[in-house]
């Protein structure tokens, strides 16, 4: 039969395995779980992308949920992760969501809503000609993250985050994940 699988969705600026950003540190897990650990297009061992986001991510992620598993989804594929379970709750054992940057299905209110108005004029603003190099810096500077060392891999990473729909002007329905049937564990 197999060990029981468990799938990981990672964010921006990383890939599944990164040591640094990724889901390396949860390969112990892998005496109790077999670990389905998913380079996004764009990302770690992936194709490149022109253009991604969060809807071709969670249809991705239903293909790799097979029969069904636990599905864990970081930052941006918090997001993805939630519009999976939406699609196919069927095949959701549970939901566990780190930091999702879902902010639109709570814009109403007003933090949030100054939140995703902050965003969206940050994004707006964003130089058209900005290098890969240049996002990884302002993306981890405006969270107070020190910078990572620029590989070639980290900035693969950071063109393929430039090249994503915004995560935050997701419009999830909550409902359909508040009525479903498997536990929905947050970290925050």
């Amino acid at each position: 039969m197999g060990l029981p699988s468990v799938v990981l969705i990672h964010g921006i600026l990383t890939w599944g395995d990164d040591e640094q950003y990724g889901f390396a540190a949860q390969r112990p897990l892998a005496d109790r779980h077999r670990l389905l650990v998913m380079d996004r297009r764009g990302y770690g061992r992936s194709p490149d992308i022109a253009h991604s986001d969060w809807s071709v991510d969670a249809e991705d992620i239903v293909g790799f949920l097979g029969t069904g598993a636990p599905l864990v989804g970081h930052a941006y594929d918090g997001v993805s992760a939630m519009a999976a379970a939406v699609r196919r709750p069927d095949l959701v054992r549970s939901l566990t969501l780190i930091q999702p940057g879902a902010l639109r299905p709570a814009e109403r209110h007003p933090v949030v809503a100054e939140a995703l108005a902050r965003a969206r004029a940050a994004t707006a603003a964003l130089p058209a000609d900005l290098t890969p190099q240049e996002f990884l810096t302002a993306a981890t500077a405006s969270v107070g993250m020190a910078t990572p060392e620029p590989t070639p891999a980290r900035l693969r990473a950071a063109a393929a985050s430039m090249a994503e729909r915004p995560c935050w002007d997701a419009d999830i329905p909550l409902g359909p994940l508040a009525e479903a049937p498997f536990p929905t564990p947050v970290s925050r």
